[in-house]
């Protein structure tokens, strides 16, 4: 499984912009992205743990808007 979540990761990855002057941006996506990446593979991990302590790390997610961690946070079908 973790192979198909890193093939899909890289394929998207290898789409973004090489233009010199997007690469603030692109690199703020991937930041992000990978990021998003990491809290969605600990999340189906979590789903399918079977521990009782199911807390895992996840990337820095520094990059994220605190207001879109705080709706992840409570969510209902988080």
């Amino acid at each position: 499984v973790r192979g198909e979540w890193y093939n899909a990761s890289s394929s998207l990855l290898a789409f973004t912009s090489s233009r010199p002057e997007k690469k603030e941006q692109v690199r703020a996506f991937e930041r992000q992205f990978v990021c998003l990446m990491s809290m969605l593979y600990c999340a189906a991990l979590q789903t399918v743990a079977l521990v009782a302590d199911d807390k895992m790390e996840i990337i820095d997610n520094t990059s994220i808007d605190p207001k879109a961690l705080n709706f992840l946070r409570t969510g209902v079908d988080r």
